[in-house]
């Protein structure tokens, strides 16, 4: 059994579901990067810009997979 804690000094952030989708709703306007972790293939991050009431599919690629 394995056990992970992060703390996070704002309210955004959201683990997967089990098909690896994600919804990270009511993000502020403005200019972000997102960072997806996997416990082994380490991170994958992307930088992205959203405008009030405007909705962005992200694609995280992990090498090694």
């Amino acid at each position: 059994m394995r056990g992970y804690i992060a703390v996070f000094k704002h309210p955004y952030f959201v683990v997967t579901k089990d098909n690896g989708t994600f919804d990270l709703s009511n993000l502020p306007p403005g200019t972000y990067t997102i960072k997806a972790w996997h416990e082994k293939l380490d991170t994958s991050s992307q930088t992205i810009t959203i405008g009030a009431n405007e909705t962005k599919e992200l694609s995280f690629v992990f090498k090694g997979m």
